[in-house]
């Protein structure tokens, strides 16, 4: 398959796709968007995903203007001119911009949305990628506070995690893991944080400023099936630093392990149990709901 691009039902390769200078997307970052795995012929939660959308369209005081079944309709055809088969895995990123309107940011006349469409293969991690695992580091760029811009809106407004990825990245890691304003983890730059000491899975709670992750629903549903402990508790630093296993969740990623903080090693520095228990309960997941939408 390759990469193409829907703007407005305009589909393209990438160098041809066009959006206007003055949408307020691009201008702003007053869009909201969503990246869905399309795994083996079907669009993996995605009501989940159509969920969170327009709700981070309240958050930022806009109205999707697209039916779900426009959009699931735009996203196939994406992924059909893109030659995705049903053997494939796909990157989907299905943006809603504010749409163009009059230079300034007064968004009340503006009239229409912009519907965009990113199609790409997937890229998901190779094998060697899940031994290895990530080498994170605890960045001094703080995630945005929920008084500012509720991280809870997935929205294009991007640069708080784009700077922490580049600081992460400095100091010689794949990641950064970003506090709040009172000191506590909330998330990395694209994935949710699960610590796991003494068989018990905790992650940063919904107040403590972060994305709720459809993977990260998912995951603790998974928990409670499998009988693994697992608890939304407040998580300070050093807890990622005495912890048996860390691992990190996103919806086309999956479930990563984290090897390295700084320069600690987690556990024997390879992926734990209960990281390797859960990705096998999430990717069979995945497998069987796209088997069942298949069917």
């Amino acid at each position: 398959m390759e990469t193409l691009i829907n703007v407005d039902g305009k589909i393209t390769r990438p160098e041809a796709a066009c959006v206007p200078v003055l949408d307020h997307g691009f201008l702003f970052g007053d869009s909201v968007y969503e990246v869905l795995w399309w795994h083996h012929g079907a669009l993996i939660q995605e009501k989940e995903h159509l969920d969170r959308l327009e709700a981070s369209a309240r958050r930022l005081y806009m109205g999707v203007q697209f039916t779900r079944a426009e959009l699931v309709a735009a996203m196939e055809e994406t992924l059909a001119a893109a030659g995705a088969v049903a053997t494939d895995d796909a990157y989907v990123r299905l943006i809603v911009t504010r749409g163009t309107g009059p230079l300034g940011l007064d968004f009340r006349q503006v009239p229409r949305r912009s519907l965009i469409i990113v199609v790409a293969p997937a890229g998901r991690p190779a094998p060697e990628m899940f031994e290895r695992g990530l080498h994170v580091a605890l960045v001094d760029r703080l995630r945005m506070s929920m008084k500012a811009l509720d991280p809870r809106a997935k929205t294009g407004n991007y640069l708080n995690n784009v700077l922490a990825l580049h600081e992460a990245r400095l100091a010689g890691a794949d990641d950064a893991i970003m506090l709040n304003d009172a000191g506590d983890v909330t998330e990395a730059t694209t994935a949710n944080v699960y610590v796991v000491r003494d068989g018990r899975v905790t992650t940063p709670p919904l107040d403590a400023g972060i994305l709720e992750g459809t993977t990260r629903m998912r995951i603790l549903g998974l928990c409670i099936e499998l009988g693994v402990a697992v608890e939304e508790a407040t998580l300070r630093p050093e807890a990622l630093l005495d912890a048996a296993e860390i691992f990190v969740s996103s919806s086309v990623k999956g479930i990563l392990p984290v090897t390295q903080v700084d320069e600690r090693p987690i556990g024997d520095g390879t992926p734990g149990p209960v990281t390797r228990q859960i990705r096998a309960a999430f990717e069979a997941a995945a497998a069987a709901e796209s088997a069942a939408k298949r069917a």
